[in-house]
């Protein structure tokens, strides 16, 4: 028996109840994409808490730069904490705002006359394709769908409400509004991606929502990753730093020997931070390499390395500020001569670990410029 849809296509009842599976399996897996990302924010999340903790240490290494007389060194020095601060700042960014993207995108109400463009949830609603009934039925269903008792599950029935909806609905002009309750939901439906479509469409529908779905949770679980280990990575720094300053006299500010000293620990945490936002797309490429990909091109996907190619120029500022630093306070006749030599040594360490990272091809993702 075959049963003909409203796109002129004909189904078996076979076929028919493999789309429908097809449908219910979608809906399964893509429950299984959204307890991911939830996972993703939740985490996001506890990494905003880290920063919270760790307030008084950020705080007490600028306060020490900013107190007394300020120096070059100084100002090198609050231009290297600050970059090494914005790291795990834009990388945490970066992954609230792909989170934001993952569960918005634009809603496209074309025809008619009108190119309407509105932010939906990734998930639509839902409505039954227009082809799984016979003609009575639907005349039944649409009957239905404007019966008072059900319409005000949407549209409350006291002017309060109906002026919400109208003031939400005229802001995108050209859906419906304002005339009576059935015509406000209908205005609704659209603000919520909800169409009655042949079941068809409605495979083909899902088949692009999963395709889209796969593709930012991806790029989603990657930046989450990379936020993790430049945050993990900073906190030490910023421990590091925070310890070199307990020790100094909150009055008098930071001392030439305290500034060579955390100028290292920048100088240290630079090249350590591009290690780590770098290492997922190694491990990827490692993973690929090891079933037996002869090349990989994911270090120059432009979407997966969007993390790294910013962290690395925030840190590249950071190493030039530290290094800056490290010359002017390793060059002052007050320094220590031990800290003098620790200091340069530090400094010529991480050149060449920087040196080292450049051949690696640790900064290839830096050769695309958006």
């Amino acid at each position: 028996m075959t049963l003909p849809g409203d796109d002129g296509s004909t189904l078996s009842a076979d076929e028919r109840a493999a789309a429908r599976a097809f449908v219910a399996r979608c809906e399964v897996r893509l429950s299984t994409f959204h307890r991911i990302a939830v996972g993703l924010l939740s985490g996001a999340g506890l990494l905003v808490v880290l920063p919270v903790v760790a307030r008084d240490s950020v705080a007490g290494v600028l306060r020490s730069l900013l107190i007394g007389e300020i120096a070059v060194s100084d100002i090198a020095l609050a231009i290297g904490v600050m970059a090494m601060l914005a790291v795990p700042v834009v990388a945490l960014w970066l992954l609230f705002a792909d989170l934001t993207r993952f569960y918005f995108h634009a809603n496209h109400l074309g025809g008619e006359g009108r190119d309407v463009f509105t932010p939906r949830f990734t998930l639509t609603s839902l409505q039954l394709p227009s082809d799984e009934l016979g003609a009575d039925a639907r005349a039944q269903l649409a009957a239905r769908r404007t019966d008072p008792r059900i319409v005000e599950l949407l549209v409350p029935a006291n002017d309060t409400s109906r002026r919400r909806v109208d003031r939400q609905l005229q802001v995108y002009s050209g859906l419906d509004s304002g005339h009576d309750d059935a015509t406000r939901a209908r205005g609704l439906f659209e603000l919520a991606a909800s169409t009655s479509r042949p079941l068809l469409d409605e495979v083909a529908k899902v088949e692009h929502g999963m395709a889209r779905h796969v593709l930012r949770l991806r790029g989603l679980v990657l930046r989450y990753v990379k936020a993790l280990l430049a945050l993990l990575t900073t906190a030490l720094a910023v421990y590091a730093g925070d310890a070199i300053v307990s020790g100094l006299d909150p009055s008098d500010g930071m001392t030439v020997d305290g500034g060579v000293a955390l100028a290292a620990v920048v100088l240290v945490w630079a090249p350590v931070v591009v290690l780590a936002v770098t290492s997922p797309v190694r491990w990827i490429e490692k993973l690929m390499r090891d079933d037996g990909a002869p090349s990989t091109a994911v270090a120059d996907d432009p979407d997966l390395t969007y993390v790294e190619r910013v962290s690395l120029r925030i840190a590249a500022v950071g190493w030039i500020a530290a290094a800056v630093a490290m010359v002017v306070s390793s060059t002052d006749d007050a320094t220590d001569s031990q800290v003098q030599t620790m200091g340069l040594a530090v400094l010529a360490v991480s050149s060449i670990a920087v040196v080292v990272a450049g051949f690696s091809g640790r900064f290839r993702s830096l050769t695309r410029i958006v």
